[in-house]
């Protein structure tokens, strides 16, 4: 019971105020028809569907997914057009130029030209001044494909796939915890639940006691006394009735907050613990089920995104080259010119190549840390399995104790019962019987709920 009212008590600080007086309606009829009766499955869909920590990561595989599509998109041309303007106060071209060459584009006119030049040049200034360019509008588009780039993009798009299959592991280990959540608030009101049975049993035990010890005490059989400890009992137990019905109340407002549905006080789950399973059958080979955990491949994503990121910090001092065309148009020279082009580039990083060769050293620093950090955590999830499986085989062994307790309480009452009825032992025998065998069975349903919680941890850690 303490450890019960600790977790309703935690449960309690995180929820809203719920209304008492009548049940709440529900927004459709479909969710109220949910609501009556849930079972464990439908609680574990409802709190996947509406659970903030798992929508968010959805959307985190979503953002993971459009990072690689960005990615992407460095396979192809980079594609930019630019343009411009300009107003000179003086003009930018301002030269004087001699001896110039005129061509008429016909021979017989350039011969003439030249003959007469060569006559009379000595007489004639021929020195022409040129100004232009005072003002212009420049334009154009350019296209660039990267041929060689180190192999940047493709361990860049890798290295992008790796966020995607990550963002994906940690929505499964979100959900995960949000089924571990959801069983430990179920089978906790289930426990509560078989808790009121046992004290509706101790009442009906208690009410029969009351009508044969007044009718002994009537009779002069018994001292009053005894009557007064048979209600002084049943005083407890109405103290222990209400403390658990309100303790069901708030167990039941923090799986409806856990599940995303209103709040009912009606509400029924169907589900029950019944006979336990004998762990043995979920005993798994752990050097194997490693492998499939969601830790481990988390750590050998880790591993391999380290790798990447040390080719790229390499393909950063590699040379690069690229090819491009583009098309530009002018109005520099007074008259709109139009121009196309084709080129070729390569750059060869050579200064840099000193700085990146510390940066290289010190990613492999890096790859070294997450290789020994995948070992270390490797051997910490063998350890983990095991004292998870240490755990589920003690709960299963105090799970057949307190069965065999329980079963000892109840014929240690039913002879105190009948020892009384024939007047061998006193009215505190049998209430003391009773407030064993009620110890009993609350122990026997903490103990079942106890061992279905740590069976599921542990199917949970070896993917199951």
């Amino acid at each position: 019971m303490k450890r019960l009212v600790a977790i309703l008590s935690a449960f309690a600080l995180c929820l809203p105020v719920f209304a008492q007086n009548e049940p709440s309606t529900f927004e459709s009829d479909e969710t109220q028809q949910v609501s009556q009766s849930l079972t464990l499955e439908q609680c574990k869909s409802l709190a996947v569907q509406n659970n903030a920590k798992i929508r968010n990561a959805e959307l985190d595989i979503e953002a993971a997914e459009l990072t690689k599509k960005g990615v992407f998109t460095k396979y192809f041309p980079q594609v930019s057009i630019k343009g411009g303007a300009f107003k000179a106060t003086d003009p930018l071209l301002d030269m004087d130029m001699n001896n110039v060459d005129i061509d008429f584009g016909n021979l017989a006119m350039n011969n003439v030209f030249t003959t007469l030049y060569n006559v009379y040049g000595p007489y004639i200034d021929a020195n022409v001044n040129v100004k232009g360019l005072d003002d212009g509008i420049v334009g154009g588009v350019m296209a660039v494909q990267p041929v060689f780039v180190g192999g940047r993009i493709v361990n860049g798009n890798k290295l992008a796939g790796l966020g995607v299959e990550a963002a994906k592991l940690q929505t499964e280990m979100a959900r995960n915890e949000t089924d571990l959540k959801t069983e430990e608030l179920y089978w906790t009101i289930i426990s509560l639940q078989e808790k009121q049975k046992i004290i509706k049993s101790v009442n009906q035990l208690l009410d029969t006691l009351y009508r044969d010890a007044s009718g002994a005490v009537d009779a002069g059989v018994i001292h009053r006394n005894d009557l007064l400890k048979v209600t002084l009992k049943q005083s407890e137990m109405k103290s222990n009735e209400l403390k658990l019905n309100n303790g069901i109340r708030l167990a039941k407002s923090a799986l409806c907050q856990h599940i995303g549905i209103s709040y009912d006080e009606n509400m029924v789950l169907s589900d029950t613990i019944g006979e336990i399973p004998n762990p043995s059958v979920y005993r798994a080979d752990h050097t194997e089920a490693i492998k499939g955990r969601i830790e481990y491949q988390l750590l050998d994503l880790s591993t391999d995104a380290e790798r990447l990121k040390k080719k790229l910090l390499v393909g950063e001092a590699l040379p690069q080259i690229a090819i491009g065309a583009g098309y530009t148009c002018n109005t520099l020279m007074d008259k709109f010119k139009t121009n196309g082009l084709v080129f070729a580039t390569l750059s060869i990083p050579i200064s840099d190549w000193w700085e990146k060769s510390y940066d290289i050293k010190k990613q492999e620093l890096n790859c070294t840390k997450a290789e020994n950090q995948r070992r270390d955590l490797d051997e910490q999830m063998l350890l983990q399995m095991q004292m998870a499986w240490n755990d589920l085989d003690e709960s299963y062994s105090q799970v057949l104790i307190a069965q065999q307790t329980a079963e000892t309480a109840e014929e240690n009452l039913k002879l105190a019962t009948d020892n009384y009825s024939a007047g061998m032992v006193s009215m505190s025998d049998v209430l003391e019987a009773q407030t064993l065998l009620q110890q009993a069975q609350s122990q026997l349903a903490d103990s079942k709920v106890d061992y279905m919680i740590k069976l599921t941890k542990y199917k949970q850690m070896t993917r199951q």
